[in-house]
C-alpha cells in the first residue's frame, strides 16, 4: 500500500502552481495515486526538482516530530546528494506525516 494514497494530498505550496514543471510532476504523482500504484519515484522527482530549481523555497529543518532531521544535522559532510533538502521539500506538497517518513 502506498502511504500517500491513504490520505488526501494537501494543496501544493503556491509557488509550485506558477511553475510548469512543478505542475507536470504533481500531475504525475496524482495519476499514479489514482492508478493505485506506488508513487515513490514521482515524489522523488518533485522533491528533486524543488531542490534544483527552487532552492530558496526549501523549508528550514524540522524542529519537532522528525526522526530524520537530527540525523541529517549531525552529519559532518553536509548534505551530499541534497537528501536532507529533498526531505524538507516534501513538506511543500505532502501531508506532514507522510513527508517525514521519506
Amino acid at each position: 500500500m502506498d502511504p500517500v494514497g491513504a490520505q488526501p494530498l494537501p494543496p501544493p505550496a503556491p509557488f509550485m502552481l506558477g511553475c510548469r514543471e512543478c505542475v507536470r510532476l504533481l500531475r504525475e504523482v496524482a495519476d499514479t495515486v489514482a492508478a493505485d500504484t506506488s508513487c515513490l519515484a514521482e515524489l522523488h522527482a518533485v522533491a528533486r526538482h524543488i531542490v534544483e530549481d527552487h532552492p530558496d523555497q526549501i523549508p528550514a529543518a524540522h524542529t519537532r516530530d522528525c526522526d530524520r532531521c537530527p540525523a541529517y544535522a549531525a552529519r559532518n559532510d553536509g548534505d551530499p546528494g541534497q537528501l536532507w533538502a529533498e526531505h524538507r521539500a516534501r513538506d511543500l506538497f505532502l501531508p506532514e506525516a507522510v513527508a517525514r517518513l521519506l
